[in-house]
């Protein structure tokens, strides 16, 4: 008789475990999505997002750092004097002169009043902190669309 027994084809799911899962996982979608919405950035490409057909010429200024502190300034797209196209302000001590970028930037924007746009590109060796200085003397002197082109 003990061989011909047969276990019964019945058995139960416990839901509770499953539904108790769910729901935390539920809570934690609805919490990240949260998160997610309020930690986004709106965030523009500054050069090469469109066509070239559709950009209009606006006056731009770019920058180039080196580790040493030096800055070289070059108009694009401007009216303004010849002399003040193509600059190179030489860095103290490992530092840039920000007096002199300070001074370089009034000019530019005496001579030409439209230029809002800036870019910097660093090399390797730049300092974060050198960057960050040269940003604040742009932004204290209007010009207040920044951009850091990547290395």
């Amino acid at each position: 008789m003990a061989k011909g027994k047969k276990k019964g084809l019945d058995f139960t799911i416990e839901l509770i475990p499953v539904i108790s899962l769910m729901s935390v996982c539920i809570c934690f979608l609805l919490l990240t999505a949260v998160w997610i919405r309020i930690g986004s950035v709106n965030v523009k490409q500054a050069v090469g997002g469109q066509a070239a057909s559709e950009t209009q010429k606006k006056p731009t200024v770019w920058v180039a750092l080196d580790g040493k502190g030096s800055a070289s300034f070059e108009v694009r797209d401007s009216r303004v004097p010849a002399r003040l196209q193509r600059l190179k302000v030489q860095g103290v001590d490992g530092k840039p002169d920000l007096e002199k970028i300070k001074t370089l930037i009034g000019d530019l924007r005496t001579a030409e009043p439209a230029l809002i746009t800036a870019l910097i590109q660093p090399d390797g060796q730049a300092v974060y902190e050198h960057i960050i200085d040269v940003m604040d003397s742009f932004k204290k002197n209007g010009v207040i669309d920044l951009g850091v082109t990547p290395l």
